[in-house]
């Protein structure tokens, strides 16, 4: 047999004994006997992705240490040699190490212990490329190899093809494997977003992530489905079949509750003709909403561009930076730089004028003393930026609430929307300027227009009602008492079929059954009683089931009402009284991962604009989609 630290195919089985290997990718059990080419050709077959690269070669000293010893070592790790016969051993369990690229005695390691430390290292190298996104190429630097040889004297750095081509790929199908068999265990809905983004090297890429609730611990879990290479145009059609192939092979495509996506027409529409549920990113929704107020008025359209072009002074002005940071050094307060607002980022126009507010008289002070007097704003104009933040606020507060990835969010875009247009409307605008006045009413306007029919939506509604924070927050009692009455016919639903694959409960009936078929004789009733019994015996109760989901619906409304200040989310009190609603219970498993946004993509292109870095401009698209998926997985 091919010894195992020689043959790479040992980076990617265990020794279970008697000749028996465990694929560390799959889990099957392979025999193996004089060599492992049983091994490598599961590899080929099975996991094509995986390529058989070989580690750096060993230093010279090790290989002539290596080449004077006796067969029986042979299945020592690189790195390792005996000690020679007649020299005491300072322990029988101990072997000796060289250290690569030096003759002398560089420490001592137990012999079986030795591949796993080289493997337990290997992973630690990996979580740098993983985790931090560290480039392969970090293991050819210089000052690093001097590192880990300082540190690991006995470990010969792999070169990065073996990282690469090797390791990745095969920490990729092992992970993808583990989630696929969990989501196909745990997922009885899932909600999923899309998003696509291109890379600076003009790769398109689309990501699409899932949403769920475990049903063992009743926890929303997240989690990367692909980050796939987009080639083509991106027609509806061509994004409906990437996103028909990636859910079927996580078999997900029967339980999608609902796809959230931006508002993009393509995107739409491939979800539409996939016949799934499309919410568009309520984010994105509310950020349309108010570039539309803010680009209804001329007056603020020149206000903004004046702030614009004063920070863009700041920013690219040493001199003026230099004034600005001494005076809020004068007056005490830590020194910011002023922040300019991208369209392409929400809420970045309320976070550049709040801060622009915030440094007012610094700015005023900077200004004056580089004579760029026509760049000061006005104290109409500062006091118009004051209204505009105070509007915006809520908006803001809203963005973020939904934008959460931790924590349901679908239960809160009806009852946070009805708040912020309250909010919005009970904002004191008498002592406003006409201009905030009017913004305020075009912004109501957008928001309401575009969220008309969030109540119309059975997926929102029920989230809403599951939630035991807004269950009796309906605005239009209409809407509360339907999605009541849709909530009691799914629970009648589910206690049929529970009492249909109830066996006591099967057993009932046949024995109901029997009776009727072959009669009991005739007892001797009463006179007094004989009318009760004719009445009576064709008389029996109808409706338990839907009895059953109006007592456990009602039990439910009539409960504590969980307030904000409580600080408990709405799955840890389902968590805690999955036994007291049990049918209710059931049903939020399947509904409460409704998302609201696209966010959890968008985090996800962030995160691969990290990774697609200057000094990673040859990464190729398979290794993108290999690293974001352990990225976020792991």
């Amino acid at each position: 047999m091919a010894p195992k630290v020689i043959s790479v195919a040992w980076d990617h089985f265990t020794d279970k004994g008697q000749q028996m290997a465990e694929c560390n990718i799959c889990k099957i059990q392979l025999s193996f006997k004089s060599s492992v080419s049983n091994l490598t050709k599961h590899l080929k077959r099975k996991h094509p992705l995986v390529s058989l690269v070989r580690r750096n070669d060993v230093p010279a000293p090790v290989i002539a240490a290596q080449t004077n010893q006796q067969s029986s070592t042979s299945n020592q790790p690189a790195g390792i040699v005996q000690q020679p016969e007649g020299e005491q051993r300072p322990s029988t369990n101990l072997v000796r190490l060289v250290q690569p690229g030096s003759r002398t005695i560089a420490s001592y390691i137990y012999k079986k212990n030795a591949d796993k430390c080289k493997s337990d290292i290997d992973k630690l190298l990996m979580d740098l490329f993983i985790m931090d996104f560290q480039p392969f190429r970090i293991v050819e630097d210089r000052g690093f190899r001097q590192l880990i040889q300082s540190a690991f004297p006995f470990y010969v750095i792999p070169n990065r093809k073996y990282f690469a081509n090797n390791l990745l790929p095969s920490r990729y199908e092992s992970l993808r494997t583990s989630k696929m068999t969990e989501v196909a265990n745990d997922v009885e809905s899932i909600s999923i977003t899309a998003d696509i983004w291109t890379s600076s090297t003009n790769d398109s890429y689309m990501g699409i992530t899932g949403h769920y609730i475990n049903k063992n611990d009743c926890t929303l879990k997240s989690i990367l489905l692909d980050c796939v290479l987009l080639e083509g145009s991106h027609t509806s059609a061509n994004l409906a079949m990437e996103l028909s192939r990636i859910t079927e092979e996580w078999k997900v495509s029967g339980k999608i509750l609902l796809a959230v996506s931006d508002n993009g027409a393509n995107i739409k529409k491939a979800i539409i003709d996939l016949g799934w549920k499309h919410f568009g990113c309520y984010a994105h929704t509310l950020n349309l909403a108010v570039q539309e107020a803010l680009c209804a008025t001329q007056e603020l359209v020149d206000l903004i561009n004046k702030v614009k072009t004063t920070v863009a002074y700041f920013k690219r002005s040493a001199e003026a930076w230099e004034k600005l940071k001494k005076y809020q050094e004068q007056a005490g307060k830590s020194p910011k730089r002023p922040l300019q607002c991208v369209s392409t980022r929400w809420n970045s126009t309320f976070y550049m004028l709040q801060r622009f507010v915030e440094l007012k008289e610094e700015v005023n002070s900077a200004l004056s003393n580089l004579n760029a007097i026509s760049m000061s704003l006005t104290a109409v104009e500062w006091k118009l930026c004051e209204h505009i933040c105070n509007i915006l606020k809520p908006c803001e507060e809203v963005t973020k609430e939904v934008s959460a990835q931790k924590y349901v969010t679908g239960s809160l875009v009806i009852p946070i929307t009805t708040g912020l247009i309250k909010s919005l409307e009970n904002i004191n605008s008498n002592t406003y300027l006409d201009t905030a006045q009017k913004l305020q009413q075009d912004l109501l306007a957008a928001i309401k227009n575009r969220f008309i029919h969030l109540d119309k939506s059975g997926t929102f509604t029920t989230c809403m009602f599951l939630d035991p924070r807004f269950k009796l927050y309906f605005e239009d009692q209409y809407v509360a008492d339907t999605t009541k009455q849709r909530i009691i016919e799914i629970i009648t639903t589910i206690i049929n079929k529970e009492d249909r694959n109830n066996p006591q409960i099967q057993h009932e009936e046949q024995q109901l059954s029997d009776q009727a078929e072959n009669p009991p004789p005739q007892l001797q009733i009463n006179l007094v009683w004989q009318h009760y019994a004719e009445k009576m015996k064709n008389i029996q109760p109808k409706g338990t089931a839907t009895c059953r989901a109006i007592l456990e619906g009602q039990r439910y409304l009539d409960d504590k009402v969980v307030l904000p200040c409580d600080n408990i989310s709405s799955l840890e009190w389902w968590k805690k009284r999955k036994d007291v609603y049990p049918h209710l219970y059931a049903l939020a498993l399947k509904k409460l991962n409704a998302m609201a946004t696209s966010v959890p993509c968008e985090r996800l292109f962030s995160s691969c604009g990290l990774l697609l870095n200057d000094r990673r401009t040859r990464l190729g698209t398979r290794k993108v989609q290999q690293l974001m998926f352990l990225n976020q997985n792991s």
